[in-house]
């Protein structure tokens, strides 16, 4: 641990040079080959850098009053535009190497967490830069306060699904079950292996669309793109639009139709 007489600053600045020496690394030697996009070293050390300030700003007291309960939840919130050019393999594995690195960081700092370490990263539809939301688990008040809130939002409403299952029957036969969790990212539909739907086709974009779980239950679809266009039942879907889908629809990706078989 540094030396408490340092500044706040050059701590900062030793932090960020270690990330960009080694975490940010790490990560483009793992996941960087020819024609994908990855972050560059100085983005992921810019992006935990980020997190670091959202728990630094964000602590709370402990029993004895001491400001040392650190968030434990991260949310990492792409434009939603830039974040289609990542794999979602990459997009796991970076949310990995940021959860080790804000472990080690929160470890350092002899901070206390009411929770394990969770870091998302996933494309959001609101956002018009990077954004590092923080929130905690185990935390008394608030979480009393949250299901007191949520009892009286179950009294006057029927409780929304947090997860869904949809199922799609492929025009040549195939079928493919795809989990949907409202705080999870998308499936995506796409020419490239590790896509949820797999259409090995040269008429359907490497990422050509996406299929995701809004918080209000409803099972959505957004075109990424791509250069032959999504259609729901016959209509073109406009690029980054998002659009619900329903049982019986048709989704056509390419020269493949999907029909909603089944969503659970």
């Amino acid at each position: 641990m540094a030396d408490k007489n340092d500044s706040v600053l050059d701590k900062a600045e030793g932090l960020a040079r270690r990330l960009l020496e080694k975490f940010g690394a790490k990560v483009d030697n793992k996941l960087g080959s020819p024609g994908q996009r990855s972050l560059s070293v100085r983005e992921i050390g810019n992006l935990a850098a980020q997190i670091e300030r959202a728990i630094d700003a964000n602590l709370r007291t402990d029993q004895r009053g001491i400001k040392r309960v650190a968030p434990n939840r991260f949310a990492v919130l792409f434009v939603y535009e830039n974040a289609t050019d990542f794999s979602p393999q990459f997009l796991a594995a970076l949310a990995k190497e940021l959860t080790a690195a804000v472990f080690e960081y929160i470890n350092n700092r002899r901070y206390e967490t009411r929770g394990p370490v969770e870091v998302a990263v996933r494309a959001d539809m609101f956002v018009k830069v990077t954004t590092i939301k923080a929130s905690f688990t185990g935390d008394g008040n608030a979480d009393n306060a949250q299901a007191n809130q949520t009892a009286q939002d179950a009294k006057a409403k029927p409780a929304l699904p947090s997860t869904r299952v949809i199922v799609l029957q492929s025009s040549d036969g195939r079928a493919f079950r795809l989990e949907l969790k409202s705080d999870g990212g998308p499936a995506y539909i796409g020419r490239t292996g590790g896509n949820a739907v797999w259409l090995d086709d040269q008429s359907v974009s490497r990422l050509h669309c996406s299929i995701s779980l809004h918080s209000n239950g409803e099972v959505v679809v957004a075109d990424l793109g791509s250069a032959n266009g999504t259609l729901i039942n016959g209509q073109m879907l406009d690029e980054r639009q998002a659009r619900p889908l329903h049982m019986g629809d048709v989704l056509a990706v390419g020269d493949f139709n999907l029909t909603v078989a089944d969503i659970a």
